[in-house]
């Protein structure tokens, strides 16, 4: 009895000493991470760690795209981690102290694998990711004429821990079916504010009206050095002719950084979803209803996926309430 009483007391003198030599915000790491820094694994990337819980992989499926190779014609389903940013970079450094990837000595130190969800079999995977921002560009490929998995996962795999991040299922049918974008495309050089019938409008080439201000001539000035400030040469909408979701482009990228004076609200896209609240379906972020969508679910869910796509952050405006122009960039 004295010897159990003796090894309980040193166990949590050992426990003691480990808590105060990395915070009470680290105890409730578990043992395997412990043990791997005690196996001269680096103090610095056991801090990041800890300092980072990680999280479950939120992975959303972003669409699918055609290509060929070797005169095979494949169809590729995009993929992303809607909270990439939630992982440390440390997770993706150079790791040649671990067994390679084929010719690769250095390859990175998590490993990204995606798996059929009926069987659970490997599809496909990537050994070479340098940081979390990676996680928005997975994928694999289905040759055309054949049927994909109905659901895949991603499993992250830490090989200096030897911990396993499993993501959440995500079906490739029904609502999250691939969905495309419904863009109009225009030459920012070529815009002008422009009056046309008392209104004031933001046209291309004297003939394509693009924005309608009414009678509002400083909100068309200030939308036009917003569109020429961010470069954006494409319009886009989600359900015409009554969009229920307009964004702007920049070629295949979302606007980024910041305009002075601008008016933005800002949200977490990886925190963003869909719910249905008063028999209405709109896109919040916690309690922040963003955007309305009234019965439709599927516009909704469509652009719910624009939004993880492109990650965008901010909801803006030229023009409030009411605005006659809006636009979401990062």
């Amino acid at each position: 009895m004295k010897l159990q009483k003796y090894n309980k007391f040193a166990t949590l003198l050992s426990v003691g000493w480990i808590l105060s030599n990395f915070a009470a915000a680290y105890a409730n790491d578990n043992f395997q991470i412990a043990n791997a820094w005690s196996k001269n694994t680096t103090k610095t990337n056991l801090l990041n760690l800890a300092s980072n819980s990680i999280p479950q992989p939120k992975l959303v499926f972003i669409g699918t795209e055609p290509y060929t190779v070797s005169g095979k014609n494949f169809q590729r389903y995009k993929l992303s981690v809607a909270n990439w940013n939630a992982f440390p970079n440390n997770l993706f450094t150079k790791a040649p102290d671990l067994p390679p990837c084929g010719q690769n000595n250095s390859s990175s130190r998590t490993w990204v694998n995606i798996y059929n969800g009926q069987t659970n079999q490997r599809i496909y995977g990537f050994c070479g990711f340098s940081s979390p921002n990676d996680l928005n560009s997975l994928w694999f490929a289905v040759e055309q004429g054949e049927a994909p998995p109905q659901s895949i996962y991603i499993i992250l795999k830490d090989r200096k821990t030897n911990q396993e991040y499993r993501s959440n299922l995500v079906s490739l049918t029904n609502e999250t079916q691939a969905f495309k974008e419904d863009c109009i495309a225009f030459n920012p050089n070529n815009i002008s504010v422009n009056q046309v019938s008392d209104r004031w409008k933001i046209v291309e080439n004297g003939n394509h009206w693009m924005f309608d201000f009414g009678n509002k001539k400083d909100e068309a000035t200030r939308a036009f050095k917003v569109i020429k400030h961010y470069g954006i040469n494409k319009s886009c909408f989600v359900g015409r002719p009554q969009a229920s979701l307009k964004y702007l482009l920049i070629n295949s990228s979302a606007p980024s950084g910041s305009l002075q004076g601008e008016d933005c609200v800002s949200f977490n896209p990886a925190t963003t979803t869909v719910n249905l609240i008063n028999n209405r379906w709109k896109i919040v972020d916690g309690n922040h209803w963003m955007f309305d969508f009234g019965n439709n679910k599927s516009e909704a869910t469509t652009s719910l996926a624009i939004i993880k796509k492109y990650n965008f952050s901010h909801s803006c405006f030229v023009g409030r309430p009411d605005p006659n122009f809006s636009y979401l960039r990062r």
